[in-house]
Formats: C-alpha cells, structure tokens, sequence
C-alpha cells in the first residue's frame, strides 16, 4: 500500500470565523505503535447472534470517546453516547450512515455482515484501555473467518492524544480482502471532530498485522480551506 491518501472531512456544526474553525478535528493513520492483545482467554465472551448488539458499561473513556454505556455489535463497530439506533446493519455504507447506530458516533473497525456460526466477541477492561475483540468470526455468507479488535484509552493514563486504535489479526482471507466489502472509520455525529473514513469497500485496505490509530494531527498535517471548514490532511501511505 505505497499510495497518497487524501481524508477529507466537513465539520458539522464548526463555528468559522475568518477562515479559522475552532474545533480540532481528528485523523486515522497507520504509522503510530501499538499491540494486538489477545483477550480470548482471559476476555468475556458476549456470544452474540448474527445481528446482534449489546449494551456494555466502562469505565474507560476520554475526550472524544466517552466512558458509560456503549453499543458493542456483532457486525464490526461500537456506537457511543446514547446513539439514535442501537443497530448496525449487515449492510455496510459510506460515513456519516443513518445505517450505523442511527448515524450515532461511532468506531467502526470493520463494518460489514458477520456472523454468529464460529469464534465470540471477547471484551476486557484493563487499567488503561478498553479491548473489544471479534475473534476467528465466521461471516455470515462464507466459511472465512475475521479477527480483529479495537482498543478504546483512557485519557489518564495514554500519553498523547491518541484515542482508539483498530488492530488486525486475521483480515486477509478472500472473503475479508482486507476491507473488500466493509467501511471503516470513525463516525462523529456532530461531536465536532468530523467523520474520517479510512475505505469503503476497498480491498487490500487493511492487512494482518495492521495497526490504525484514531487520534488529532501532528502539527503541520492538517489545514482549513476557505470558508466552509473543508479539512484536508495528506500523507504517504
């Protein structure tokens, strides 16, 4: 994966003054640290059906992602904040989706129709961070199978102002083709923070081994054009 990318967001919401907004907005990038932990033996399993969703209590939570009750589904992504819709649909789309918690913020790691005949969902909360694993998940139209996990920080104790990473474990079986079929990102929801979407529906977007970080930009990677608080932030890939 040696191409540019280019995010680009609108911030809902942002008040402009001069050109200037006055909210940061966020970035998802793959170049930051960070550890796939297998909780499937140490994790609770939640044993969701195929379309399925859960309501999960933690006391882990920061700035963008606030701690309580949050949204765990099967197909691929945690809603946040007492979102419009508890459901994420089989069915994926481009974000901002009404299809994805009612257009509620959300993390969607992976976002696409999985199912319930092989491996759980395992969530553990640990000092620092919350660990939401979709392990050897089955998709609900193949015998391939996923792993995957997202890890949510606790703004006291993560340095910095990284706020959830998406780890891959197991994302590149025909089937998943590293995003072929899924959305992928951060819905914001009016949070002010803007939507990033890192693919839709792009295969070989992702890969075993991945480590992508949800987090504000380094100095110097974002900028405002014109008026209407268009973000663009540009980097190699």
């Amino acid at each position: 994966m040696n191409a540019e990318r280019s995010i680009a967001w609108m911030f809902a919401g942002m008040l402009v003054c001069s050109g200037v907004a006055t909210a940061q907005p966020l970035v998802i990038v793959d170049d930051q640290p960070g550890a796939f932990i297998d909780i499937s033996v140490t994790g609770t399993a939640l044993g969701l059906g195929e379309e399925d969703e859960t309501i999960y209590s933690t006391a882990i939570g920061n700035t963008v992602l606030p701690a309580g009750d949050i949204v765990i589904a099967n197909n691929g992504g945690v809603g946040f904040d007492n979102p419009p819709d508890t459901n994420l649909a089989p069915l994926n789309a481009p974000l901002p989706s009404n299809s994805a918690f009612g257009g509620g913020q959300a993390l969607l790691a992976f976002w696409d129709d999985i199912g319930n005949t092989m491996g759980d969902i395992y969530v553990r909360e640990d000092a620092d961070r919350l660990i939401i694993q979709w392990h050897d998940r089955q998709f609900a139209d193949s015998e391939d199978t996923s792993r995957f996990q997202i890890q949510i920080f606790d703004e006291t104790t993560r340095a910095g102002c990284i706020y959830a990473q998406f780890l891959y474990a197991d994302i590149e079986q025909p089937r998943a083709g590293g995003g072929a079929s899924a959305t992928i990102g951060y819905q914001d929801d009016g949070a002010g923070f803007g939507d990033v979407q890192w693919s839709f529906d792009t295969a070989n977007d992702v890969d075993d081994g991945m480590v992508l970080t949800l987090m504000c930009p380094e100095p110097g990677t974002a900028f405002l054009v014109g008026l209407g608080g268009l973000a663009v932030w540009r980097r190699q890939r």
